[in-house]
């Protein structure tokens, strides 16, 4: 079970009753996740042709951020590859420790991914910890993670600023391996997803992230034509480069934080 400490995240484990039953069966050589997006689940586009929709505003609001229900299928299995169902939407989380190790946040969750109140008070933004499943898992283990909230309705208390290089997805405090796709070998994919907010608001400053800035909008500008390790995080279209169309994604949301252009 993954419980809430002010400010960090901890994972332990119930080890009675039906979850730490669940908990001991998870086979996590036969279990792993997928990169999925589309409106209908049951016929979904998967692998690369998903990823290029796992981008992000801060105030989650829809017109391009996290387009398609873009989204990871979760599957939990024992080491007979017989799904395990039931398992609570609680318990089946992305995990974020809420900022940096500068702002006091420590954890086993992606740590430079901002999603808390405690620094960006002006709006104020909700603490995320654990982006959780739309549902528990079904009769096959399965399960989905739709990120902009259950089955693609936004939810208003979902919203971060920034990116991580990996996103730990957990089941039951047992972390996951990725696969581009399902018929991948486990550890072929590691989920990230992009983020407009990507300049600064990792310091000990107030009010410094999950906001889309000039300076994120300057520092997509400066990456037009230039290829280094931060042009992958400024290219919101996934075509492999920097271009006017990321500019112009990034345009849009200008400015856009926790209580703009939604709030809540």
């Amino acid at each position: 079970m993954i419980r809430r400490r002010y400010g960090k995240w901890i994972l332990t484990l119930v080890l009675g009753g039906w979850a730490g039953t669940a908990a001991a069966q998870i086979d996590i050589n036969n279990s792993y996740y997928v990169p999925q997006a589309g409106l209908d689940y049951n016929n979904p586009i998967e692998g690369d042709a998903a990823i290029v929709n796992f981008r992000a505003c801060p105030n989650n609001d829809g017109d391009g951020s996290l387009p398609l229900n873009a989204r990871i299928k979760v599957v939990v299995q024992d080491s007979g590859g017989q799904g395990i169902s039931g398992i609570a939407d609680s318990e089946i989380c992305i995990l974020f420790n809420g900022g940096t190790p500068a702002q006091g946040f420590i954890g086993v969750g992606a740590d430079s991914v901002i999603a808390d109140s405690t620094w960006n008070k002006v709006p104020l933004c909700p603490p995320v910890r654990c982006v959780q499943a739309d549902g528990p898992t079904d009769a096959d283990g399965v399960t989905y993670i739709t990120f902009t909230g259950p089955g693609g309705v936004r939810d208003p208390n979902r919203k971060w600023g920034h990116y991580d290089s990996v996103l730990p997805v957990f089941v039951l405090g047992s972390e996951l391996r990725g696969r581009i796709t399902s018929a991948s070998a486990n550890g072929s994919y590691v989920l990230r997803i992009k983020n407009m907010d990507s300049t600064g608001g990792l310091g000990a400053i107030l009010n410094q992230g999950e906001v889309v800035s000039v300076a994120d909008f300057n520092s997509v500008v400066a990456s037009l034509g230039v290829f280094n390790f931060l042009s992958y995080w400024k290219d919101f279209d996934g075509d492999g480069e920097v271009g006017l169309s990321d500019v112009n994604i990034v345009s849009y949301h200008l400015l856009h934080d926790c209580d703009t252009p939604n709030n809540p």
